[in-house]
């Protein structure tokens, strides 16, 4: 997957092109870096619709390449590094997201089946409640 990022763009778009690569998968935006295995502060997330010349101090455009094995740390690390923006990658987690602290070390491969794992298992539970409320519903009729 490659990302062109540069100032006329908002951080949806950037947001866009990840998810779509990895739906288990999201990246938001953060005023503050953060550091590896460590959690961002909501109240420093950036909006979305956020130009991001108007966010940054760093003004170099260029095509950022992630690739599946990439771990998650290089990922954030380099998106710092080479375009000054904090970025902090979040995974599907049944009905919500989660920051990805504890598995910075993980590929976005892995993380992306995982989250897939999890919203699997999340619609396999639901499946198998409405399978006990009908089989109670036949007991009833008998």
């Amino acid at each position: 997957m490659h990302i062109e990022i540069h100032d006329n763009i908002p951080l949806s778009e950037i947001q866009k092109v990840f998810s779509d690569f990895y739906p288990y998968l999201k990246i938001e935006f953060y005023r503050k870096p953060h550091k590896k295995y460590e959690a961002s502060d909501e109240k420093n997330q950036i909006d979305p619709d956020s130009l991001i010349k108007d966010i940054r101090a760093t003004h170099v455009s260029g095509l950022l390449e992630i690739l599946p094995l990439y771990r998650v740390s290089q990922v954030e690390s380099e998106i710092q590094q080479r375009f000054g923006l904090s970025a902090q990658i979040y995974r599907k987690e049944k009905e919500g997201w989660e920051q990805t602290t504890d598995m910075d070390d993980f590929t976005l491969k892995e993380l992306n089946e995982i989250g897939r794992n999890s919203s699997d298992e999340f619609i396999l539970e639901d499946d198998e409640e409405d399978f006990e409320e009908t089989s109670e519903e036949l007991d009833e009729l008998y």
